[in-house]
């Protein structure tokens, strides 16, 4: 049985082919080059941001569970297994560094710029099977690929970009399951199985908050194949399902025990109104964002000549998503009520079905190319927007080249950095400790780059220092809000002395504070 739509006169839209009747004109602006156009400019925005912007605590965590200095099995024994996330993506930055990548910039681009790869490339395959869904598979990849949410995790070194490729992904395979009138056929569909396969296991086993959202999501794919006697894709969906919820469960029990023993602290402390707030505004956040697609829930669509005919695959994919969108919210919350998880990064699952959502009507303006290709404007200007108003961010780069230019201008100056964690409530936690050594390779590595050498003082340790021709600096990232108000306290904090009586200043950033000792 073919996958093949009875209304043959839409493909040439769907597709994007040109007919021999249409101007040269009509066939650049088809729904397929105008996604086209404006998936690359989104990504050339993305690409440069994650080329440029200065690197974060959690990326040289990054750094930290990819370093085989001491051996893998050691790595393994002493990093993964110790982590809170699943060691999928620490397993693959290793490979990384074991390839010789081991920058922050270019470990974002290659990871992100995979993740981006297959997604489209999962659309493009999907697309060549159902050309009628070929509009929302565009419209699902500029709405995504444009969230800010998308645009910051791809500048990232993180699983946070992997975790909204896998979701979108998926939500691809479950519009095909809803309308596809034909099971699986191994001899043929091995490439939309491997795209099930891999996007099923990625939006399960990558993130332990986000495999809530892909695992309900399979589980709802699953469903609508046995409901419409598609028996080969629900086994292949449970089974991938199956798979990757067992690897995630032995995941947890290897490590729950360095949790019991380390993680003595957290730092989620999100009231259940502001929760609320943040789960709210993930999921509002596409549509005005771009409420270009709702045009397409015009009964009238006038634009088109006619009413297009009524697709019952719409019903059951937006049935599923909906549900899943619901009930994935309302365990999320559940769980936060008794213990605090609401991070808006763990959930960028959640904006990304709403885009899923939004892409149903939006498939249904994709034969007007001239509402779509507003569609596609908008995305772009949005994934546009956040580097326009804010530029490329420095982030802990910006302390660092604040500190080389001091260093430059008085060569003996002496630099010291402490853990951010030395100025809040948790200094003596376990946690604190934890990441000292995470802390002393980013001040180094980032010293290296700007051209002094730093002294870094853990956790109850301590240093003594005094001002002479030049000053002494002590530089504190990822602190507290307003740390800086009370120099004294954070060189007491830092177990640092010989500063009394010099005369105290302070340069504060987006990110921390440099403190500058002087003669008085």
């Amino acid at each position: 049985m073919s996958d093949q739509p009875a209304d043959v006169r839409a493909l040439p839209v769907a597709t994007g082919e040109v007919t021999t009747e249409a101007p040269l004109r009509q066939g650049l602006l088809t729904p397929t080059v105008i996604a086209a156009t404006g998936l690359t400019a989104i990504l050339a925005f993305a690409v440069i941001d994650a080329a440029l912007r200065g690197p974060w605590l959690d990326e040289f965590w990054t750094l930290e569970l990819s370093d085989t200095s001491k051996g893998l099995p050691a790595l393994v024994r002493d990093g993964w297994m110790r982590d809170a996330h699943p060691p999928v993506f620490n397993a693959w930055a290793t490979l990384l560094v074991s390839l010789g990548i081991t920058s922050i910039p270019a470990g974002r681009l290659i990871s992100n710029l995979l993740a981006t790869g297959l997604m489209i490339l999962a659309a493009f395959r999907l697309s060549r099977r159902m050309p009628a869904q070929a509009g929302f598979a565009a419209a699902l990849l500029l709405l995504t690929l444009s969230l800010p949410q998308a645009m910051e995790s791809f500048s990232l070194y993180r699983s946070y970009f992997w975790q909204m490729a896998a979701i979108g992904t998926l939500a691809l395979v479950a519009r095909h399951v809803a309308a596809t009138k034909a099971d699986l056929d191994w001899r043929r569909d091995l490439d939309v199985a491997a795209i099930a396969v891999l996007a099923t296991a990625g939006s399960i086993g990558i993130h332990y908050v986000g495999a809530l959202f892909g695992g309900l999501l399979a589980a709802a794919i699953a469903v609508c194949a046995f409901a419409r006697r598609l028996r080969r894709w629900a086994a292949l969906v449970l089974a991938t399902a199956a798979l990757s919820s067992f690897f995630i469960a032995s995941s947890v029990a290897v490590q729950m025990p360095s949790w019991a023993a380390e993680f003595d602290h957290s730092w989620i402390d999100l009231p259940e109104i502001a929760a609320l707030g943040v789960l709210g505004s993930l999921a509002v956040a596409p549509l005005w964002l771009n409420p270009i697609p709702l045009a397409g829930l015009w009964s009238g669509r006038g634009w088109f000549g006619r009413k297009p005919p009524t697709d019952p695959s719409q019903a059951w994919f937006v049935a599923m998503t909906g549900i899943v969108l619901a009930l994935g919210t309302a365990i999320v919350f559940a769980v936060h009520v008794v213990q605090p998880i609401v991070v808006d990064r763990y959930l960028f699952a959640i904006p990304v079905l709403v885009c899923a959502l939004l892409a149903v009507p939006a498939s249904r303006i994709a034969a007007d190319r001239w509402l779509f290709g507003l569609l596609a404007l908008v995305a772009v200007a949005g994934a546009a927007r956040p580097m326009i108003e804010n530029g490329i961010r420095p982030l802990w780069r910006e302390n660092a080249r604040t500190i080389a230019a001091v260093v430059a201008g008085c060569p003996t100056t002496q630099v010291y950095a402490a853990s951010g964690w030395a100025l809040g409530p948790a200094a003596a936690t376990r946690m604190a400790g934890r990441e000292d050594a995470v802390f002393e390779r980013a001040y180094r590595s980032l010293a290296a780059s700007a051209g002094f050498v730093v002294r870094f003082i853990g956790q109850g340790g301590g240093a003594q220092a005094t001002p002479g021709t030049c000053p002494v600096l002590l530089w504190y990232e990822h602190t507290p809000n307003e740390a800086e108000l009370d120099l004294p306290w954070a060189i007491e904090a830092a177990g640092f002395s010989g500063l009394e009586g010099a005369r105290l200043s302070v340069t504060r950033t987006a990110t921390g504070f440099v403190l500058r000792a002087e003669r008085p």
